[in-house]
């Protein structure tokens, strides 16, 4: 796995530093930035990603500047929802290559950008359009964020081809208000609407019976070809002492699917030196089922589903991050590091075949600016 990694990511580290040394720096005014960063996922459920990503900001001119990201998604699975699929390989690699381009114009107190983004795996292509806008008012103290994403994608099987299609258009507004010198408050609202085909085309659901998956007895997994997916998040972010810094969220969910979600998020900073920060997080989520989500189908019905992520579950995940800021670190003004490890532990309520799932976030990123 770790030669695959550094076979499908080492392109891109190459062509990021190549466009680091070589875009022309007399053209900025504004600090350029390179970030570099390492996720590694695996879970008790066979289930292992590794998620390289690499991005540069470089300004093109005084208030406009040019970014690049690269991210690919590495991962080998022999999941339960594989293994009970009957799969002959009983487990499957794959990679999902990830690219986007941004355009990002300021002029005095209003921010203007666009981008495009595509991602390509063996059965999934997709396109994206992506517009932002923001506005800071009365004094900087207020701002008003505006983003639009329109996205058409492809999906298929292995071996053949692409034949469904799936489109979504996602938008949404953010309220930020600086309270006090120590208080800053945000509010944002976010809509995705899609339509097209959204179930598995590989997942198959038995009708009368949990345990096997037998195909002569089940039925391909089929979902609406509509949805509207709604959010709603608070963040509250406070300097509580000279040191300390705590950050706090609440998101509710919503769609048209019947499903309901409560999000909460407690983060707290703490200043152990100038160039060292640590961080602790702690992440509660929480979500009901799909209406037409059931963990065992008596009869045929018009839409079915054994995706566990659409059934009831909990979710809990917590965590240290150590960040370490530094000055004058070789060519570069400036540059932080920073390494996490967190825990997380899922309960799937109605999913027989899994009742819960436990693993570890593991990552690493570099983010220099020159």
């Amino acid at each position: 796995m770790l030669c695959n990694l550094a076979r499908d990511a080492a392109p891109a580290f190459l062509l990021v530093f190549l466009v680091v040394l070589f875009l022309p720096g007399n053209l900025s005014m504004a600090e350029d930035r390179a970030l570099s960063r390492l996720i590694v996922y695996v879970d008790d459920d066979s289930t292992t990603v590794y998620t390289p990503m690499v991005l540069i900001e470089k300004d093109i001119f005084q208030e406009t500047s040019l970014s690049f990201q690269y991210l690919a998604d590495i991962q080998s699975c022999a999941s339960v929802d594989v293994v009970s699929t009957a799969s002959p390989s009983m487990g499957y690699e794959e990679t999902r290559h990830s690219v986007s381009f941004g355009l990002r114009h300021r002029r005095d107190l209003t921010t203007i950008g666009g981008g495009y983004a595509y991602s390509t795996e063996n059965d999934y292509d997709s396109h994206a359009f992506l517009a932002n806008l923001s506005q800071e008012l009365f004094q900087r103290n207020f701002t008003v964020g505006l983003n639009l994403s329109v996205r058409w994608d492809q999906i298929g099987r292995v071996n053949e081809g692409l034949f469904e299609n799936l489109t979504g258009v996602n938008t949404s507004i953010s309220l930020t208000q600086l309270i006090s010198p120590r208080w800053i408050a945000q509010f944002v609202y976010s809509m995705e609407y899609l339509s097209g085909y959204q179930a598995s085309p590989y997942r198959l659901v038995p009708i009368g019976a949990a345990l096997p998956v037998d195909a002569k007895f089940s039925v391909p997994e089929t979902h609406p070809s509509t949805r509207f997916r709604n959010a709603f998040t608070g963040r509250l972010k406070e300097n509580v002492a000279e040191r300390w810094t705590l950050e706090q969220s609440l998101r509710l969910y919503f769609d048209t699917w019947g499903m309901a979600a409560q999000t909460v998020l407690l983060q707290a900073y703490f200043q152990a030196s100038d160039p060292i920060t640590l961080r602790f997080r702690y992440r509660f989520h929480n979500q009901s089922n799909a209406d037409f989500y059931r963990e065992i189908y008596d009869d045929e019905q018009e839409f079915m589903s054994r995706d566990r992520e659409l059934g009831t579950l909990v979710s809990h995940l917590l965590g240290p991050q150590l960040l370490y800021r530094t000055e004058g670190l070789w060519i570069f003004d400036l540059a932080t590091i920073d390494v996490k490890l967190e825990y997380f532990y899922i309960n799937y309520e109605d999913y027989a075949l899994l009742e819960n799932k436990e693993g570890l976030l593991i990552g690493t990123g570099v983010h220099l600016y020159y």
